[in-house]
């Protein structure tokens, strides 16, 4: 197992994480497994979402991090805007 997904109902209230900079985990049995937490909502791709997620994760384990690569770019410092 390679990432754990939690799906939530979208909830309005509640300050979701938008950039993808904070890295949460699962323990599992003693095993530290990197995790996420997805909003949904009716007739959003479930597919498509997770399969995202999916690549993200598999960047970030080759070493390439899109969230830290986009906020570089925008010339924002990705360690201070957690």
């Amino acid at each position: 197992m390679d990432l754990v997904v939690e799906l939530e109902p979208w909830d309005k209230t509640k300050n979701y994480s938008r950039t993808g900079l904070e890295s949460n985990t699962y323990d599992i049995l003693g095993v530290t497994i990197p995790s996420t937490v997805i909003p949904v909502m009716p007739g959003r791709n479930l597919a498509v979402i997770l399969e995202t997620a999916a690549i993200n994760n598999r960047q970030k384990k080759m070493g390439y991090n899109a969230a830290k690569e986009l906020m570089s770019r925008l010339g924002l410092d990705p360690d201070t805007e957690k």
